[in-house]
């Protein structure tokens, strides 16, 4: 006789499915609401990969819901003033970087990009009093030290450019464009003895090393080797650039360094391949005089002086080639007035590095930058003038002196 299954034999397979769908609802339903309750995250973080690959306008949409949302709130705001920047709306970044407060977690971030928003709008001072407050907590961040030193350069503190690439070489080593801005730079400054020049060589060294692919860099350097009197190297440099950069400045630096190692038939040779290309550069003509003069033909080396100082007639160092030339011919009240011009540009220079060394010292000061542009402005440097000028009204904006300048330059 076969035996009845019992009610409780029934339900027991049951039991096991049941406890099974039971536990994979919870699963189900805890997956949605973590889904749920992180897409702000998820928003933020599609927001950022959106501005990263060049996409900002189309991630400002994405960022309405982290903004709303008390712990990615901070965060979307930072972002939000990022894409205002991208998009070349710096007053824009304004109003969600004031809403970080000044002293939570993401102050020193904010700081940062209240520094963007004022070098965007041309207010270097205060840009730069920001990015030292960002750089207080984070000051080995290598986008605020370069932020910094563009900031700086433009108002003329080449202390604080030097200071600020010291510190990014340290903390990205392999930064190459970092080591050529820092050679640069350091040649700007008014100190340009044998130990400088043999620290920019370095720089310029240690930026090839890191990325050889750089012509410019290497016609640079091949200029600094050649003032300290390393020819042989210069001319390498010179012939690993050769046809990838200018070549009215290459054959003049080849030129001159031919010259100095006393090979006058090279020299020869690329001078009038310079002048078989219609090529005019100042130290090409200066060179023909040079040669002209040591072969015993004065009147052709004073044409050729003539004409380098109408190409350049704020290099001090062809007054005095001419000045010279001009005693052999017996003819010294010219060579005087040719000597009086050349000591005048020279004291010039002089005192225009002594102001560098003074607008580093007093990075808010309009006065001093308007001296060094009236200085500019005197040697010909027209665009550097406008720069110093423009750095004027950075820390002046109704400064009438700068404004009257700039407007005369521009017409």
């Amino acid at each position: 006789m076969k035996r009845t299954a019992q009610p409780d034999e029934q339900n027991r397979p049951r039991i096991p499915l049941i406890a099974g769908i039971t536990m994979a609802l919870a699963a189900l339903s805890w997956g949605a609401w973590a889904w749920w309750d992180r897409r702000p995250e998820r928003h933020l973080d599609h927001a950022a990969r959106l501005v990263e690959s060049g996409r900002p306008a189309s991630a400002s949409p994405w960022l309405a819901l982290p903004e709303q949302t008390p712990h990615t709130a901070d965060q979307a705001r930072l972002l939000r003033a990022q894409i205002a920047l991208e998009l070349g709306r710096p007053s824009a970044a304004v109003a969600p970087l004031e809403q970080i407060p000044s002293d939570g977690p993401l102050a020193a971030e904010a700081a940062y990009w209240k520094g963007k928003v004022l070098l965007a709008e041309g207010n270097l001072p205060f840009a730069l009093a920001w990015f030292a407050r960002s750089l207080q907590d984070r000051p080995d961040n290598p986008d605020c030290l370069r932020a910094m030193a563009v900031a700086a350069y433009d108002l003329g503190d080449l202390e604080t450019v030097l200071r600020s690439l010291r510190v990014l070489t340290r903390v990205q080593p392999d930064d190459h464009a970092a080591w050529r801005t820092l050679g640069l730079v350091r040649l700007q400054m008014p100190d340009s003895g044998d130990r400088i020049m043999e620290e920019v060589a370095s720089a310029y060294r240690t930026s090839l090393t890191l990325n050889p692919h750089q012509p410019m860099a290497r016609l640079e350097l091949a200029d600094v080797l050649m003032r300290q009197g390393h020819y042989l190297e210069a001319r390498e440099q010179l012939d690993a650039c050769r046809g990838r950069v200018p070549e009215a400045q290459h054959l003049s630096l080849l030129a001159r360094v031919c010259w100095e190692l006393g090979d006058r038939d090279q020299t020869s040779a690329l001078l009038d391949d310079a002048q078989a290309q219609g090529l005019e550069h100042p130290d090409l003509l200066a060179l023909r005089g040079l040669i002209a003069q040591a072969e015993g033909r004065p009147e052709d080396a004073e044409r050729w002086f003539n004409r380098a100082i109408d190409a350049d007639p704020y290099n001090f160092r062809r007054y005095y080639q001419r000045a010279t030339l001009l005693r052999i011919l017996g003819r010294p009240e010219q060579a005087n007035a040719d000597a009086q011009r050349a000591e005048e540009l020279k004291q010039a220079i002089e005192q225009m590095s002594a102001l560098n060394a003074e607008a580093a010292a007093q990075p808010t000061d309009p006065v001093v930058r308007c001296r060094i542009g009236r200085l500019c402005e005197q040697l010909g440097k027209v665009d550097l003038a406008a720069s110093w000028y423009r750095a004027a009204l950075s820390c002046d904006p109704g400064n009438p002196e700068a404004a009257a300048a700039l407007v005369a330059l521009e017409r």
